[in-house]
């Protein structure tokens, strides 16, 4: 297996997380990975000459599919890929709200959604997969990618000032204030906030602050061979145990019990046999 990630300095650097490289055959038994919702969008090429499935979860005998290249928008939901198709990709994972600038479409257009990426960059998506199969190596996939998304800015590498001083606030504080609340501190009412925040982000202010607290719960159990679910639960900012149970479900499908037996490496990938 070879795998590479590279973050791009400033200004990109703000709106994607990194660019990423892998190459081989999964370990494991098992099938298919469910992928927890993580507030972002990724944007992932197959350089291979397959198209890209997703799967449908309930029944991983059906499926979507979506050409060489796909965009999987911010999500409050779980969704399913096969193991054995991800032996030669790339992708983009981009910050929180961070796929705004690249598009026409506001970002809450795709939320919840995959979409082939030739419905939203058109012939600019084929041209691009040529590029990155001619690159000699995972190093140079990168720059094509980098130069790419500077060259085809669709909008300015910013935020409304509101949207960004939500996104760090929500980001490292996600149970610790309300809606309301920070509507005050900036000044706009809470159904301008919303629409914007959502147009920028792809979720709603709630929904996003949801999804944050699902993932400090994943990395506060991630690797532990013993948990206090209680504890982890008031440490989230759940009001309890059943409270945190309930929004674990329906973020993952599955108990917390069940995602701490299954867990690999990888925070967000979970093993279906």
């Amino acid at each position: 297996m070879t795998s590479f990630r590279y973050k791009p300095p400033a200004p990109l650097g703000n709106f994607i997380q990194c660019f990423w490289y892998w190459e081989g055959v999964p370990e494991g038994s098992h099938t298919h990975e469910r992928l927890m919702p993580n507030g972002e969008a990724t944007i992932v090429f197959n350089l291979l000459n397959t198209p890209i499935r997703i799967y449908h979860p309930d029944d991983v005998r059906q499926f979507d599919t979506y050409g060489h290249a796909v965009l999987s928008g911010a999500r409050t939901n779980f969704f399913v890929i096969s193991a054995a198709e991800q032996e030669r990709v790339i992708g983009i994972q981009f910050q929180p709200g961070g796929s705004f600038p690249f598009f026409r479409e506001p970002a809450d257009c795709m939320e919840n959604a995959s979409i082939a990426l030739d419905d939203l960059w058109r012939s600019r998506t084929g041209e691009l997969s040529e590029r990155l199969l001619a690159a000699s190596c995972p190093k140079a996939m990168f720059q094509v990618l980098e130069q790419d998304l500077l060259a085809q800015l669709a909008r300015p590498l910013t935020w409304h000032p509101a949207v960004g001083y939500a996104l760090r606030h929500l980001r490292s504080v996600p149970h610790a204030t309300t809606i309301a609340r920070m509507t005050e501190r900036i000044g706009l009412s809470p159904r301008r906030f919303i629409q914007l925040f959502r147009q920028q982000v792809g979720l709603t202010p709630k929904a996003f602050c949801r999804v944050q607290r699902f993932q400090q719960a994943l990395v506060t159990v991630h690797g532990a061979k013993q948990v206090d679910w209680s504890e982890v639960a008031l440490d989230c900012g759940y009001y309890d145990q059943a409270h945190f149970i309930h929004d674990f479900q329906s973020f993952s499908g599955m108990t917390p019990s069940a995602y701490l037996a299954a867990a690999t490496p990888h925070l967000n990938h979970v093993p279906i046999a």
